[in-house]
This record gives structure tokens, sequence and C-alpha cells, in this order.
């Protein structure tokens, strides 16, 4: 056996696998600590005031303002090209064609509102079709049906090893006969990583689990190297499941070791997942039913959700998961053009991730080593292969999302910058598949900037019923999703679905310039789970300054209504003023506020069903029936049978 690789001695009977002893190192500290779910966590050691100084400045420049290594001069260059791509509208408009742009009549607001109402008719009805689409497909399915088979690859880095523990238990509980490798490969071989193996142990011990150690990457030796070659046939070639330890060195690089052992193996295909994860028993035989529709489906994603709805944030935020997957990659996958893989659950033919994943892997921006989108890329790379991408409302899981505002908008940032950078690969391949996904791409690069200047047209010089044109477009919207996820799921939660745009408007806007002008900072914005001992200062700079922005165009505007210009002479006043509509305005957004607290204490749904942490056991351990709505019925999901 290789030095290079060598595997390590399972954990005796007597060992102690209890939550309470993973090793943890002095100055690690989780993400999930405060969350109520979490019991028996890991306390860390006390540290003094000199390690946390010198762990926050070790922090700050490992992650912070000085993560990239782009050169000044490219940054401000980088800045004043995106400055310039924003203003060149209005100055080819005003340089060529002398338009003055003024505040707008209410016009502009009708216009915008049109716009949105059109684009979500269009892919209301695609949404609708693949939905049904996918509905005939699995009512006319064989039960004992077996397609392609399958490996399941997580990955994961310092992960909160309760969190880790539900993901494994999930992995063990999976339910599809040609299932041949469930992999965990964990982005660190030091002494901080050893819990995740341990946690490892503890799940699959009766199953055969075994580690694997290697003090090299895959994707630093070429697939001739003796000592990869050992590593991946050891890991082909084990009958259960495997963790394999490696150097930290990012996502990609543990999913290529992945992929290089599956390939070995000769598995057709890969289930990715993280280690925050849980996993439906039944994802892996949807996942491969979604890649047997034809033989140029490449890939496929399910439905992902959210488990930790504890804050406002988070239960917002699985709100909006429902409607970016089962409406958003709905319509796209009605057109075999779903744009990204979600990183929490996909599924990729092996024929395919060999020929790109050399590439993906090495994927670089302005001379930066891409470290994020890993998602986003390898599905463009699948699209640009000419392969088709899929979803089904049928495979489904439960991930983690950020529970705090600036950690859900340093996400978003980070999620935007993978967008703009993928946008050029797109391009390049639009003409291989259907004109929906120009649509797709050409709205989501638009429909931001538009929205970005009416609300700030409409903050600091719209009129009453300008704002009021601007306000009943985006809650007509917002009553049609709510509506459509009513009839859907019959969900009562998602009546507090328009309450997203408040975190919309607030974070995600500010995230989506900040992304833009940052684009060459190819840093997470984040450290580890159990790392989190500083947060970037950058981090607040986007939210801050466009809530400074908001906030005096909202005293700038306000201060117009004490101004009454004299009515002309031979003109009666009109029957609303401005000022009159304002006050109506204020007094619906009242009405507006109470009616929710009413509905709020009423049902107490939030307490009860929803705003609360759901635990793997409370998910997938229960004796209670889960079900999924389908044509002409319901049909019942199996528990974990563990």
């Amino acid at each position: 056996m290789s030095q290079t690789a060598t595997r390590l001695i399972q954990p005796s009977r007597e060992s102690n696998h209890s939550k309470d002893h993973y090793p943890i190192h002095d100055n690690q500290v989780s993400e999930h600590a405060e969350k109520p779910h979490i019991q028996g966590h890991y306390e860390p050691h006390a540290v003094s005031v000199g390690k946390v100084l010198a762990s926050t400045a070790s922090t700050i420049l490992n992650y912070g303002l000085k993560s990239s290594h782009v050169s000044l001069w490219k940054k401000s260059a980088w800045i004043a090209f995106t400055l310039g791509i924003f203003l060149l509208p209005y100055i080819i408009l005003k340089a060529c064609f002398h338009v003055q742009v003024s505040a707008g009549a209410w016009q502009t607001s009708v216009t915008y509102g049109m716009l949105m109402a059109v684009d979500f008719m269009a892919v209301i009805s695609f949404s609708a079709l693949n939905r049904r689409r996918v509905n005939t497909r699995v009512k006319k399915r064989d039960p004992h049906w077996v397609g392609l088979s399958t490996g399941i690859l997580a990955v994961g880095y310092r992960e909160d090893p309760v969190l880790l523990e539900g993901c494994l238990k999930s992995l063990r509980a999976m339910r599809y006969q040609r299932n041949q490798r469930v992999m965990l490969v964990v982005d660190g071989n030091e002494a901080q990583d050893e819990y995740m193996g341990q946690v490892f142990m503890k799940v699959f011990e009766k199953q055969g689990g075994t580690i694997i150690r290697a003090d090299f990457l895959s994707m630093d030796r070429d697939s001739t190297d003796k000592d990869r070659e050992e590593l991946v046939r050891q890991i082909a070639y084990h009958p259960g499941p495997v963790c394999v330890m490696q150097p930290h060195q990012g996502k990609r690089s543990a999913m290529y070791t992945g992929f290089a052992a599956l390939l070995k193996q000769g598995i057709e295909s890969v289930v990715v997942t993280d280690s925050d994860t849980y996993l439906d028993p039944h994802v892996c035989k949807e996942l491969a039913f979604a890649l047997a529709e034809s033989p140029i489906v490449g890939a496929a994603t399910g439905d992902v959700r959210i488990y930790n709805t504890g804050t406002w944030v988070s239960f917002l935020s699985s709100l909006r998961y429902w409607f970016a997957f089962n409406l958003e990659r709905g319509a796209q996958s009605y057109h075999s053009v779903v744009n990204c893989v979600s990183g929490p659950l996909g599924i990729y033919r092996m024929s395919i991730v060999s020929e790109v994943m050399d590439g993906w892997v090495k994927q670089s921006f302005l001379g930066v080593l891409c470290t994020y989108g890993d998602d986003r890329h390898l599905t463009n790379l699948v699209l640009r292969e000419g392969f088709k991408v899929k979803f089904t409302h049928y495979a489904i899981c439960y991930t983690d999302t950020p529970i705090r505002f600036i950690a859900w908008v340093t996400q978003q940032t980070r999620w935007s910058k993978s967008f703009f950078r993928e946008i050029p690969i797109q391009l390049g391949c639009i003409h291989l598949h259907s004109p929906w996904m120009t649509y797709a791409l050409l709205y989501q690069l638009i429909y931001p900037m538009m929205m970005i200047y009416n609300l700030v047209n409409c903050i600091y010089f719209g009129t009453g019923s300008q704002i009021s044109w601007w306000l009943i477009s985006i809650a007509f919207v917002g009553f049609l999703k709510t509506c459509y996820a009513l009839r859907v799921t019959g969900d009562k939660k998602f009546f507090f679905s328009t309450a997203y745009g408040f975190l919309y408007m607030l974070g995600y806007v500010p995230a989506k310039i900040f992304a833009a002008l940052t684009l060459y900072d190819n840093s997470w914005g984040t450290s580890a789970r159990l790392i989190r001992n500083f947060t970037q200062l950058q981090n607040y700079i986007a939210p801050v300054t466009w809530g400074s922005i908001l906030f005096f165009g909202v005293f700038h505007n306000s201060s117009r209504y004490h101004e009454h210009a004299p009515i002309p002479e031979g003109h009666s006043p009109p029957i609303l003023t401005d000022e009159i509509v304002m006050w109506i305005l204020s007094v619906f957004g009242i009405a507006y506020v109470f009616s929710f607290f009413w509905f709020f204490v009423r049902t107490g749904i939030l307490e009860t069903d929803y705003k609360r942490d759901f635990t793997y056991e409370e998910l997938y351990e229960t004796t209670e029936a889960n079900y999924i709505h389908v044509e002409g019925g319901r049909r019942k999901m199996a528990r974990f049978e563990v």
C-alpha cells in the first residue's frame, strides 16, 4: 500500500462516539451554537484576549479585505468598467438622442409591473406544464423501476457535528437498489478535522465504513500518477462506505477526488450533496429517473428545502427557495435548460463529468482560482456540451441557510458573483438550447437594473400616483405567487411570502450591486462553520450604503409634500393630491402589518409548524406520514427506517 494513502484502523466499540467528545480546536465557534435544535453542542475552551486578537488578525488576512490576489489597479479598473456598464444606457441616450431622463410619470411603474406580471405568467405556465409532465411519468413508472447506477458524494469542511451526523444518517437510509457507493470527502486532514471522520465511523461502522487518508490532492496529480491511482483504487474497491480525508483546498478539490474514484468504479451517475443536507430516501431513484427521460439529459436537480427556519431571515428564505425551485427551475426544466443544479442536491452523468472535470476544478477568473460557484459552473459545462438539464419535484432534500441578515447578504453576494461570472459561458451555448434560455438570461440581467431604477426613482422623485402604481404592481404579482403556492401545496405559511419583498429590497439588491463591483474578489466572504471569530467588514458595506441611500431618499421625498405649489388660475385642485395618496398608502401599510399580526396570533402557525428549527429526527425519523401532491391525489413518501 502506498505511504501517501493509508487506511485508518476503525475505532473499537469501546471508543466514545458521544457528540460531546469530538475534538474541537480552542478557537472554533459554531454558527449553529445558538440554534435550539443543536443539543449537546461543543463548547469552545476559554481563550485569552491575546489569542482572540491574534485569531482575528489572522482571519482578516486570510478571509478579509485582502483575500483576493488581484492587484489594486485591476480592482480599480474593474469597478470603473462595471460603473460604466451601469451608466452606459443613460450616457448613450443623453449624448446621441438628447433624451431628457427625468423622474417619469406613472407609466414607468406600470411598465415595470407589467413586465413582472408577464414574466410571472410565463414562468407559472411552463412550471405547471413541467410538473404535469413529471407527474405523468412517475404515475406510469413501474414501482420496481431501476435505472442508472448511482454513487452519492458528500463533501464538507469542519461541519457542525450534529448536522454532519444527520446528513450521513440520511445517506445510510437511501432506498435505491443500484446505489453502489456512499462517499464523504473531508476537505481537511489536520487534527481539527478528525472529528468528522469519527462522526462518519459512528454512523457507518456496522456497514463496513472506513477512513482513507491522503496527504496530496488528486487535482494536482496526473491521472497516471501512482499515488493517485492507488488512492482511487482503494476507494473504488472498498465494499462499504468510504470517508476520504485530504488537505484543505476547497470544495472543488474534494469533489474532484470523489469524481475520480467513481469513474474508476465505473458508476454511471453521481449524486452530489453537502455535509449539512438531509436527503430524502428516494432521492437517488427520482434523480436517476429524471436522467432516464432521455440520453441527452446530462444533469438534474430537485426540490431543496430549508430546515432551520427559526429566524425571520431563514423562514422567508425557505419560502423563496420553494419559488426558486418549483417555479423558476420548473419553468426552465420544461425547456430542459435549468441554469444551476443546486449544490445540496444534484445528479450528473459520469460520462460528461469525465470530459469537463479537469477544466472545471481549475476554473479561474482574472487570474485567480475560483473557490465558489462550483454548481453553476458544472451545470453550464453540461449545457455547453449540448446536454439537457432537468428538475423534478419528487427529489427532496433539506439544507441549511443563513439565519442572520448579514450572513444572508454575504451568501447572496457570492451567488450573484457566480451568476455574473458564468454569463460568457451561457452566451456561448444559447444557440444549442431553447430560446427560453436566452430569455431567462436577459431577464435576469435586465430586471434587477429596472427594479433598482424604479425603486430609487420612486423614493427620491416619485409622485403619489407613481409610488402607488409601483406598490400595486408588486403587491399584485406577490398575490399571484401566493395563490399559486397555496394551490399547489395547500400550505398556509405562503401567506407570508409577500414579506420576502422587504428582505429582497434591503438585502438582495445591494448584494447584486456589490457583487458586480467586486467580481474580482473570489473569497467566500465567510469562513468555515467552526471558525466564526470575525465577520468581514466588507460584508456590511453594501447593505449599510444601500440603506443610507434609501433613508435619505425617503427623507428627501417626504419633505417635498410640505411645499405646496400654487394652483394655476382656472384649474381646480385634483381630487386625489399626492399628499392624500401618500396618506392612503400609509394607512394601507399599517393595515397590512396589522393583518399579518392578526394572522400570526390567530393561527399560531409560525410557533407550531414553521418558524422553528427542525432536527433530522423530526424530519425523517418520526411515524408521521409525509405526502407529496401529485396529479389527481397525493403520494405517500416513506420515512427513514433507521
